[in-house]
């Protein structure tokens, strides 16, 4: 499949648009999504419990794959802050995913939805509590409890599932750590939590590195501030194709977890791991990836100028 010329037509991009940038990360994440799929798609269920699981996990493929597209639409349309706010969806949905697999059965995923009730339900009547004194409040409060009636069936359904499968309470926190960083801990990927979810967060809550820099680099000629620029966005797409790498390590991890043990399959998967990390290696320098010395660094600024055609004034 041309998995390329199916995007863009979906998604509706221009013929003309360059979609270099992205080709690599989107092929390899659409044929992990598709392998996964048509594998856990077609698992003959014996049990309710399987069917809890291979049903949760599919869904969690899905909208895992949406929101990768999204990233890369948004990398393939120059919006590159965007591409890194959604590239840490990315990374934590696949972390989370990931951990259910390995870490996780039909109790681990009752938990993670029954504490997503909980909370939703608190907040809506912490808003009940905050509007409640409010000129408005006769206009909101039945909006309020429209929704709190509308989700009532939700917990039907996970009462139903906390009793089938024996969860309680008391085990919620166990089952699903409140934190994200003991999943990322438990899976032994503490330095990714440091090195790709943390180093995504400038975008996702705004935080004052960009400002920062952007204040700065305002006393430099142009050329220094189209270089910086181009760094970034080139930070950008290389760490889309990072959180590309989880999102396939995932898919991978599901695959095994409903058994894909042989050898030709997850061979797929390692392929496509290996053509993502050259892809990142590729771009590495110009995303400004320490150099090993002083020199090396002048070098690479130096080709940079006379490949951009954008020089620095001595």
């Amino acid at each position: 499949m041309n998995y390329l010329s199916e995007f863009r037509k979906k998604k509706g991009l221009d013929k003309k648009l360059d979609l270099s940038n992205i080709q690599v990360a989107l092929e390899c994440a659409a044929e992990a999504n598709k392998i996964s799929y048509d594998y856990i798609a077609y698992i003959d269920n014996k049990t309710e419990k399987d069917s809890f699981i291979v049903h949760t996990h599919l869904n969690l493929i899905g909208r895992i794959y949406e929101q990768v597209e999204g990233m890369l639409c948004c990398i393939a349309t120059q919006s590159f802050t965007s591409a890194e706010a959604l590239g840490r969806v990315v990374q934590e949905s696949s972390i989370n995913l990931m951990y259910m697999a390995l870490n996780g059965d039909e109790r681990t995923i009752t938990a993670y939805m029954a504490k997503w009730y909980d909370e939703h339900l608190r907040k809506l009547n912490e808003w009940k509590k905050e509007v409640a004194t409010k000129d408005y409040s006769d206009k909101v409060i039945p909006l309020i409890d429209g929704r709190i009636s509308a989700i009532s069936h939700y917990s039907e359904y996970i009462e139903l599932a906390k009793n089938h499968f024996s969860v309680v309470p008391s085990e919620y926190n166990e089952l699903w750590f409140n934190s994200l960083f003991k999943r990322f801990e438990k899976l032994g990927k503490t330095v990714e939590y440091f090195s790709i979810y943390h180093r995504l967060s400038g975008s996702s809550h705004m935080t004052a590195e960009d400002t920062i820099l952007f204040m700065m680099m305002l006393q430099y000629p142009l050329e220094a501030r189209q270089l910086v620029a181009f760094e970034a966005c080139s930070y950008s797409i290389m760490m889309s194709r990072v959180v590309t790498s989880t999102f396939i390590e995932a898919m991978t991890c599901c695959c095994i977890r409903h058994n894909m043990l042989d050898e030709e399959n997850l061979n797929k998967f390692k392929k496509l791991m290996s053509r993502l990390g050259k892809a990142t290696e590729e771009i590495s320098k110009d995303a400004g990836i320490p150099s090993a010395n002083d020199n090396e660094n002048k070098e690479r600024i130096e080709e940079l100028q006379h490949r951009l055609g954008i020089y620095l004034r001595k």
